[in-house]
């Protein structure tokens, strides 16, 4: 059976190499140019979303980050689902129509950034918005308990990245928005200063906010004069969309009526009336509503489709697996049947004592003929791809013949040592001999250590433990690049009663992505499993793995 195995992994290897390698280079290609994509789409939707000119300018930008979720969901990428949930959680916040689908949206964003390595920053701007949108609901202690955290995150930050988090003047605005004014003073004295502070078109206006926070503060808490409320009406009157108007027109309103100065609160307070009737004009109203319905529709949509194919595969497995399990009982019936065919069989032969030494006899020559015969083909399947090897001249197809190569090479080694010894084999001295025909086919300098003690094993775990090796081999002298000139192989083989420990690893250095997955690695999962093995590898070192067997 192991046999069998072999041979087809060997074909599959001489034919399928090419067209799997043509699949990842597709698959990541795709993916680049998706991964493109969706950061136009996002990138689209934020020129729009910067307009603020109304209703409708959220529902455009609606229609182009829905794409960018679409990206996202076809390939299950944190990052692209990310950024696609930050994006819709701003029109949402613009629109206040529904503040939970806010809350919903950042919060999710911030989840998944939170999970990506590098996006530390995004993870936390996108959880104080969380605390914006709790802020319009009256949430006062979700807010607080949002802001209380980011603050005790960001206060052991170094100065030189502080400097970078200009969203703390918003943290200090939304304090001052739930009536915290002294969590607000708290965050202004311990995450920013006046001098890093300024407006940033892409985000958000910085130094005008903090006008507001002071004098806020000035005018709400202390009850005392700000010379910050002038700034924010020049503010005011420099402001270009509709949206921000209207905001610093409220926000004048009230900071001139607590400081009674009733005729300019009155005339803010007008104007904001006038612009809130502007931004509400039925048209653009009805058509941002129809927008957030279509894109609420757009997400069931794809859950469902998802959810679909998700109950078509399980369907198809439970028919695949159906299919399986009769065909298994159809062997085994048929197994059975040979079984007792063989066992009347035997009777009749142990009837028949005069013939039995010599049926026994033919069986043990028929044995060594077919061993040897075993012996040869692997000679000549050696051979002949040794010659075809002479005979290539493109290096990718060299490569592919040397490790069908070395694969047979590795299990004849093995086939000649278990005819020759009569007990257990000697590991040690098969690895060696193993490691050094692997290590010929390489320009590299490589050192091999090995620890490894007397082994009892099935006879039937030796050759797939010895092909699982190989590939390990292989692959390090393909992929492997150490710190210095010298490659370092260590193989450690150990035996703990009914357990055995196979370590291996090499000072190749470690990489950000693992390395794709070939047909060595599919090599040594299907063997693994064949001997009932457990095999661990870590992500960030391709070039090390632990083998637990148990022959128990």
């Amino acid at each position: 059976m192991t046999y069998r195995i072999l041979v087809f992994l060997l074909i599959t290897g001489l034919l399928g190499c090419q067209s799997d390698h043509r699949y990842d280079v597709d698959s990541k290609a795709r993916y680049r140019a998706d991964s493109l994509a969706q950061s136009q789409f996002i990138q689209l939707g934020n020129d729009v979303y910067a307009q603020k000119q109304g209703y409708n300018s959220f529902a455009r930008s609606l229609a182009y980050y829905d794409s960018a979720q679409l990206i996202a969901d076809r390939w299950g990428d944190r990052l692209m689902q990310a950024r696609a949930s930050y994006a819709k959680g701003r029109v949402y916040d613009a629109w206040n129509k529904d503040p939970r689908l806010t809350i919903h949206f950042y919060g999710q964003a911030a989840d998944l950034y939170h999970k990506v390595p590098g996006e530390r920053y995004h993870y936390l701007y996108v959880k104080h918005l969380q605390a914006h949108a709790y802020d319009k609901i009256k949430d006062t202690t979700n807010t607080v308990r949002v802001l209380t955290q980011l603050t005790n995150e960001i206060a052991h930050t170094d100065t030189a990245q502080l400097r970078s988090y200009r969203f703390t003047a918003e943290m200090a605005l939304i304090a001052t928005e739930v009536g915290d004014f002294p969590l607000a003073e708290a965050i202004l004295r311990k995450l920013t200063r006046r001098a890093w502070i300024s407006n940033d078109p892409e985000t958000y206006d910085y130094l005008n906010h903090y006008y507001m926070t002071r004098s806020r503060i000035d005018a709400l808490y202390y009850r005392r004069p700000s010379p910050y409320i002038d700034s924010l009406t020049t503010v005011f009157n420099r402001s270009t969309n509709l949206m921000d108007s209207l905001y610093f027109a409220g926000t004048l309103a009230d900071l001139y009526a607590a400081r009674q100065d009733y005729e300019p609160a009155y005339r803010f307070s007008a104007i904001s009336h006038r612009l809130e009737t502007k931004l509400n004009q039925t048209g653009a109203l009805a058509q941002m509503q129809r927008a957030l319905v279509n894109s609420e529709l757009t997400v069931e949509r794809n859950k469902m489709a998802y959810q679909n194919r998700i109950r078509e595969i399980r369907w198809y497995a439970v028919w695949v697996m159906g299919a399986v399990l009769v065909i298994i009982s159809l062997l085994s019936f048929y197994l059975y049947r040979r079984n007792q065919l063989f066992r009347a069989q035997s009777n009749r032969l142990a009837t028949l004592n005069g013939k039995l030494d010599e049926q026994i006899a033919q069986i043990q020559l028929l044995n060594k003929e077919i061993q040897h015969r075993v012996k040869n083909n692997l000679q000549m399947i050696y051979s002949l791809l040794h010659m075809q090897e002479r005979n290539i001249t493109n290096p990718e197809a060299l490569i592919q013949l040397q490790q069908a190569r070395l694969r047979v090479e590795s299990i004849a080694t093995l086939h000649k040592q278990l005819l020759g010894e009569e007990g257990p084999i000697d590991m040690k001295q098969y690895i060696d001999t193993m490691t050094d025909a692997v290590v010929r086919c390489y320009d590299k300098d490589v050192v091999t250590q090995l620890d490894i003690t007397d082994l009892s094993l099935p006879s039937d775990y030796y050759l797939p433990l010895a092909l699982i090796l190989t590939e390990w081999v292989t692959n390090s002298m393909k992929h492997a690049i150490p710190a210095n000139d010298t490659l370092v192989i260590a193989i450690k083989l150990r035996q703990e009663l009914t357990m055995v420990y196979v370590d291996y690893t090499d000072n190749g250095l470690p990489v950000a992505h693992p390395v794709v997955p070939n047909l060595g690695m599919d090599i040594v999962r299907l063997l693994s499993r064949q001997i009932r093995g457990t095999l661990t590898h870590p992500q960030h070192n391709p070039f090390q793995y632990q083998l637990l067997l148990s022959h128990a």
